[in-house]
This record gives C-alpha cells, structure tokens and sequence, in this order.
C-alpha cells in the first residue's frame, strides 16, 4: 500500500508526486487521463515570477525559475525557459481609458521593479496603441508532458490511470491523499471551502504554427514570447466570483508558443456558486475571441483553429488552497492556483514535507 496517495496527474499532481519520492514515500499518482486535455495540457505555462503580490507568496513565486532550474538538474529537461512577456493595449483617447492604462502601468512598475534588475526599461506608449516588453519566463507544455512520465518512473513514482471517486472520511484509500485533480477536487469532496470554485476557460488551439505562418504577423510568428493584455479582465472576474448573481465572462486576446503550434486565447466564464457545470455554449464566446485577435493582428482573427474549452480551478481570494483539510485527518488538498507554473515548484516540496511530519513546512503552507 502507497504511503500517499495523490489524485490528479497534471502539474500539481505531478510535481507533488515527485517531492514526495525524493522524500522517500511510497507514491501513487492516479492519472484520470485528462492531463493533456485537460488544465495543465492547454496552459500558456507562463511563469509569472515576479508578478506576485508582496507578502509570503509573492516571495515564493520569485523562487519560480530556481526551482525549475533545480528540477530540470534532478529529472531531466521539463521544458523550461525563459522567455519574454509583451503586454499591450489599445487607447481609446477617453480620460478613464487613459486613467485604467497608467494604473495598470503603474501596478505592473511596482511588482516587477521589486525583482528585475535596475535599468529595465519602459517603453513610452505612442499613438492609440502600445506594448511593454518584460523578462518573464515559460514552461513548454508539449515538453513537459511528454518528459513527466520518465521523470515519475525513474523517481520510483507508481503510476495508475483511473477515474477518482467521491472520497469518504471512514476510508480513505490510502494513510495520506492529496486533491490534486484541479477542477475535479469538489467532485470528489464536496466539503471543500467554498472559495474554492471553477471558471471555464476557452482558446484557440493551432498544432503547428509553421502550416499558417503566412497569416501571422512575422513579429509574432519569429518569437517565442507570450503576449497578454496590459487591462487582462480574467483576475477582476476571480475576484468579484463569490457575489455574482449571473454566469460573466470575459474575453482576454493573446497567445503563447505551444509545442510546434500557438495556443490563442482566452475566453475566461464563471458561474455562480461552487459547481462548473457543463461546458458553456462556444458560439459567442469563440466570435468575441477572434474579434479581439483581429485587434492585435487582422490574421489572428481568421485563423483556422479548433476553440477548446476546460474547466481550471480558481480562489475567489487569489490565495490556493494548500494543506490539511480540517476534519479529514490524512486528507490534503493542492488546488486552486492562479499562475500554477509559478506557484506550484516552491509549494509542493514544502506540502511534501509537511505530509512527511515537518511542522516547520506545513506553517509556511497557505491552509484550506
């Protein structure tokens, strides 16, 4: 029998599953097979270092790319790399729209100048448009799954691939479990905290770039950079969850390199309450996606691409849920993040040890 059981093979699952090896536990990774289709699979896997907010988290998200520089030395390339972020907005000349662009800029100053190095530069917007470029860093998706499964059979990690049941505190399958099946952890525990809750979120998926080179715009088409909206509207829809009354969404327009291809997005729609329930109708949601492609580029609008949808796991406070479950003894959850690529390395050793009896460990955890 496992000493620990984790639910959820995508990047939390996985990385968690990896910490608990090294720790010397005997692992079981239960893999629903959704993890290339899934949250992690159709991830920019952009990692936002230092983009955190002041404060415990935002310190261990600095730690980003040391840790994927020391899992990369103990496992084997994941796909990492650095990379560049360009922001960009449009100015529709109105004195609110002016307003939002410079606080934005400005929040944007504030975090990154807390940790880039002295000298970065700010490009001055021109006209009604404008982009800032910023170090940043990414994961390779394509990369990453396909190096995972090495990586947990050389750790020792034992592998199944089955669907996960509701869990009942009587019985637990295993002396330690941990919910690291993102969207599907209120599926199997309906007792979790109700911040915790499901947006679906939805893009434009192109396996191989090179096939429709001619209509991207060679800027975009030669650099392997992600590209975001300065005004993204996804964080302020997390944020206000908990009050809504009515499903809303919103439409942020960018793109990453993918493997080969691009992922294009993304369409962000929350409900309200706790369940994700089904997938949303694509129509409206796909034709506001291209349309605000086409305002980056013209060709990005037109581009032939299937609109994908997949439920992620979100916090209504933008703090994840890591720890003990309270009143489930051996019962752990790992779920909920907001920029995971980042947050995910430096917190699953420390939730390893903390499985493992370090008390030092499981204070530094954010809790459920």
């Amino acid at each position: 029998m496992a000493d620990v059981l984790v639910i959820g093979a995508g990047l939390a699952g996985s990385l968690l599953a990896l910490s608990l090896a090294e720790s010397g536990a005997r692992v079981l990774l239960q893999d629903s097979g959704s993890a290339r289709s899934g949250a992690t699979g159709l991830s920019y896997g952009g990692v936002p270092w230092w983009a955190g907010p002041p404060g415990p988290l935002g310190a261990l998200m600095a730690t980003a790319p040391a840790c994927w520089h020391d899992l990369e030395a103990r496992h084997g390339p994941l796909g990492w790399q650095p990379c560049s972020l360009l922001l960009h907005w449009r100015n529709s000349g109105c004195a609110v729209a002016a307003a939002a662009i410079e606080t934005a800029l400005a929040g944007v100053r504030n975090r990154a100048e807390r940790h880039l190095p002295t000298g970065t530069g700010w490009p001055v917007e021109e006209g009604t448009a404008g982009s800032l470029r910023l170090p940043y860093g990414r994961v390779d998706v394509p990369s990453l799954l396909r190096a995972l499964p090495a990586a947990l059979d050389r750790a020792g990690v034992e592998r199944i691939q089955a669907v996960a049941c509701p869990l009942r505190a009587e019985s637990l399958p295993a002396d330690q479990v941990v919910l690291a099946a993102g969207a599907g952890c209120r599926s199997l525990l309906s007792a979790l905290p109700d911040r915790l809750r499901v947006s679906w979120a939805g893009l434009l998926a192109i396996e191989d770039a090179a096939a429709c080179s001619s209509l991207l715009p060679k800027a975009l088409a030669d650099a392997a950079e992600i590209v975001m909206p300065l005004l993204g509207g996804r964080q302020g829809l997390e944020d206000r969850a908990a009050g809504l009354r009515g499903e809303e969404w919103v439409v942020d327009a960018g793109l990453a390199p993918w493997g080969k291809g691009l992922l294009l997005g993304q369409t962000t729609l929350v409900r309200p309450g706790v369940a994700s329930g089904p997938p949303p109708s694509p129509a409206g949601l796909e034709a506001a996606l291209r349309q605000a492609l086409a305002a980056i580029d013209p060709g990005l609008g037109v581009l032939e691409a299937p609109f994908l949808q997949v439920p992620v796991s979100f916090t209504s406070t933008g703090v994840p849920l890591v720890g003990p479950v309270p009143g489930w003894p051996g019962l752990w959850v790992f779920a909920g993040f907001s920029g995971p690529f980042a947050l995910v390395p430096p917190l699953a050793p420390l939730l390893a040890a903390a499985i493992g009896g370090d008390s030092a460990a499981l204070e530094r955890l954010p809790g459920c």
